[in-house]
């Protein structure tokens, strides 16, 4: 070949190669339009599980803590203050709060009144099955004392006074609404059931000695909602499954 012959071959060559090179892989439409609906599908099936994962561990971690901040701050009550069955039930709400707990946990708010700690009227919580029931669709019922400590949690008290008719066992109840007033306002969903075992000198979930059936029954769409912390604490303080979160 002549030495002509062999540059023009040699340019061509060269001229393919940058061609090539100029040439960048690139997604057609389609595929990209694949690839996003691949994409918001694995979100549409993650995304929710997410959520209710992160929903759940947010109940578990503040029941759990509720209940061992309210046994720890009794107890230590208790060691200065004489056994809580012998405390003064005749002083005013804020002063019993401020006698037998505040030296003892964080109290951000003592509630006076439904607008001191963000309720709107009188009937503020509702059974698991939507209905509504007298006695406790308020933390204000019965004489009973709430108070909101620093980590935004509601404690509510009871207590039978010698002026009151109310239930026996009324300062025995203690309800918590693990995020105060906002929403949902349901018990087993932010509002829960705790009971003072006297001959256990303890503070434990509302029906903990009832069977598991009674307990389950209580923490089902149709029940009251009353023993969810019950049936939480059984599963070793994690939401079982069948619990009816909504």
């Amino acid at each position: 070949m002549t030495e002509r012959g062999k540059y023009f071959q040699s340019s061509s060559l060269e001229g393919i190669k940058m061609k090539g090179r100029g040439k960048k892989p690139a997604f057609t439409l389609a595929e990209v339009l694949i690839t996003l609906g691949i994409i918001g599908v694995v979100a549409a099936l993650t995304i929710p599980n997410l959520l209710t994962a992160h929903k759940k561990h947010v109940i578990e971690s503040k029941l759990e803590r509720a209940v061992s901040v309210i046994n720890q701050s009794i107890k230590m009550s208790e060691s200065e203050n004489g056994e809580m069955e012998t405390w003064d039930k005749n002083l005013t709400y804020p002063e019993f709060i401020d006698r037998y707990f505040r030296p003892y946990i964080k109290i951000m708010q003592i509630c006076e009144g439904f607008d001191t700690c963000g309720y709107k009227g009188t009937q503020n919580w509702t059974y698991l099955n939507g209905t509504e029931n007298g006695s406790y669709n308020s933390p204000f019922n019965n004489e009973r004392v709430p108070f909101i400590s620093i980590d935004g949690i509601l404690y509510v008290f009871g207590y039978k006074s010698e002026n009151t008719n109310v239930s026996s066992n009324n300062d025995k109840i203690i309800i918590i609404d693990i995020n105060g007033s906002q929403k949902p306002n349901v018990f087993g969903q932010d509002v829960f059931f705790l009971y003072r075992d006297e001959e256990a000198d303890s503070i434990i979930p509302y029906g903990a000695n009832k069977r598991y059936n009674v307990i389950k029954n209580s923490c089902s769409k149709y029940g009251d909602g009353m023993y969810c912390a019950a049936w939480i604490r059984q599963n070793g303080w994690k939401i079982p499954n069948g619990y009816p979160l909504k």
